[in-house]
């Protein structure tokens, strides 16, 4: 007698999934600078250089200079002049009353006075080659700087992301299945 004998087919099912990623969307903008330069200054002023040309000596020694110089030179002397004057009154007196020398002595101190020069003065200044003082004055020089600078902004943007989903598909591509067979059965009875 045979045994009947049950046979079982089962096929798996099948699930079909299609997905695509998500994709993002990054824009980003350029930072903006704005720069503001304002330039250094600088202020240096020409200084004006002075010539001092001192020609007083020279005209003094060429033509006696100005009034009151000339007379003030002339004035100063005048007490030299006065003593030399009263030395030689003196001396006259002292060889009119000495009484030793023999002849007069008056008409040889009439000649001596009839041929004496007058008083030495001195008219001019004295000639040098050093007589003309020259001098330049020449001023500090002034710089004044004013710096500068510089401003410089910036504008920051933030990035811009945008996420697209992504899109998942799920189908069933084949469905599960179970398939029994019985073999051998006896039907008979």
């Amino acid at each position: 007698m045979l045994l009947p004998i049950i046979q079982a087919e089962s096929i798996k099912g099948r699930i079909g999934i299609e997905s695509q990623p998500g994709q993002y969307d990054i824009k980003t903008r350029r930072p903006e600078l704005q720069i503001e330069s304002t330039p250094a200054q600088i202020s240096a002023p020409m200084p004006v250089v002075q010539l001092n040309i001192d020609q007083s000596r020279m005209w003094e020694a060429f033509h006696g200079g100005k009034p009151t110089v000339f007379w003030n030179r002339i004035y100063s002397q005048m007490p030299d002049i006065a003593l030399q004057g009263i030395a030689k009154t003196v001396e006259k007196g002292n060889r009119m009353g000495d009484l030793r020398i023999r002849v007069n002595p008056i008409p040889d101190l009439a000649l001596e006075q009839l041929m004496e020069k007058g008083p030495a003065l001195s008219v001019f200044g004295p000639a040098t080659p050093d007589n003309v003082d020259i001098h330049f004055t020449i001023p500090p020089l002034d710089v004044q700087v004013t710096p500068g600078h510089v401003e410089i902004n910036a504008q920051v943007y933030r990035p811009e992301i945008e996420y697209r989903r992504s899109s998942v598909r799920v189908s069933m591509e084949q469905y599960p299945n179970v398939q029994f067979r019985v073999t051998n059965l006896d039907l008979r009875i």
